[in-house]
């Protein structure tokens, strides 16, 4: 139940139409959802799912074509496992312009690319 609670909730978010719909994505069978969007003027590279266990690899794409992956672990969250990184602390910054980020379990892609954009 505290999962269903949770997913929907983070699903919520990725309802949000303009800008806010490129950032954050939940499946339409509620089991992962993934985010690169602002808190509180910090961007954070999430994941929080039921259904993945082990590592996640994410992928981020800079305005210039560059990728930078890191692998993470997965950890319990409640009823959920997530992984929470702030984007500026473990990918460069390669200034304004488009950026693209990618969750993968494996070399299984989870959930389609997400996109937030770097302003001066």
């Amino acid at each position: 139940m505290k999962a269903t609670l949770a997913v929907a909730a983070f699903a919520a978010l990725a309802a949000t139409p303009s800008a806010a719909a490129a950032t954050t994505y939940c499946s339409p069978t509620g089991d992962f959802c993934t985010s690169a969007a602002r808190v509180k003027h910090v961007r954070y590279l999430r994941l929080s799912t039921f259904s993945f266990r082990g590592r996640v690899k994410i992928c981020v794409r800079d305005p210039g074509n560059l990728r930078t992956c890191h692998s993470y672990p997965l950890r319990k969250d409640g009823p959920l496992f997530s992984v929470k990184v702030k984007w500026k602390g473990h990918y460069p910054n390669r200034g304004p312009g488009l950026y693209r980020v990618v969750f993968f379990s494996g070399a299984i892609r989870i959930g389609p690319p997400l996109t937030f954009t770097l302003r001066r």
